[in-house]
């Protein structure tokens, strides 16, 4: 098995690992950097978590999302949640049309009912192999999404707490059920 396909989420922790690949520093694990307009950090996620990227359009006269809204988006005939970090996040949300590029990520906690999810994107991410080596040392960010933040190549990135970020983004598709199935006043 390839270290892509050992990516796990690590349940007690919340945080993103891979599997052996995190503690043995000559090991290589493919991430991917998810081009977003959060302040002073680039996310990173494995690759194993990546279902695919996509441009989805967002329903009519949704152009904006919000901290505690996820859009409904159709992908390959399912409807999605699709969330900006940046919103989560209180930050300036990018400016977005009807359509737009989303990174598909595959649901990871057997507990909810979220088989897929999108997170907003501002550009074309990126693919490469780091090692354990790579992350200089980790730093302090504020964010609650976070699992991870640490420094890479002098940059700083920062990798989502996966079940945390879940857990936000269903409490978010379960408003919008609700607020769908309710009766107009």
């Amino acid at each position: 098995m390839s270290d892509m396909d050992q990516a796990t989420v690590m349940p007690e922790e919340g945080a993103v690992s891979s599997g052996d690949a995190a503690t043995s520093s000559g090991s290589r694990v493919r991430i991917v950097r998810l081009p977003t307009q959060v302040a002073n950090l680039e996310v990173i996620v494995p690759y194993a978590l990546i279902a695919e990227i996509n441009e989805v359009m967002l329903p009519e006269g949704e152009t904006h999302l919000s901290r505690l809204d996820a859009a409904m988006v159709d992908w390959r005939a399912q409807r999605i949640p699709l969330v900006s970090l940046e919103a989560m996040l209180n930050e300036p949300l990018p400016t977005i049309g009807q359509r737009v590029r989303c990174a598909v990520i595959y649901g990871t906690n057997p507990d909810i009912a979220l088989p897929y999810y999108a997170i907003l994107l501002s550009g074309v991410p990126r693919s490469e192999e780091v090692t354990a080596d790579s992350f200089e040392e980790e730093v302090q960010v504020d964010g609650e999404i976070w699992g991870i933040t640490a420094l890479l190549g002098g940059r700083r990135i920062a990798i989502p707490d996966v079940r945390t970020l879940e857990l936000r983004i269903d409490e978010m598709r379960l408003r919008f059920e609700q607020e769908s199935m309710a009766p107009a006043q």
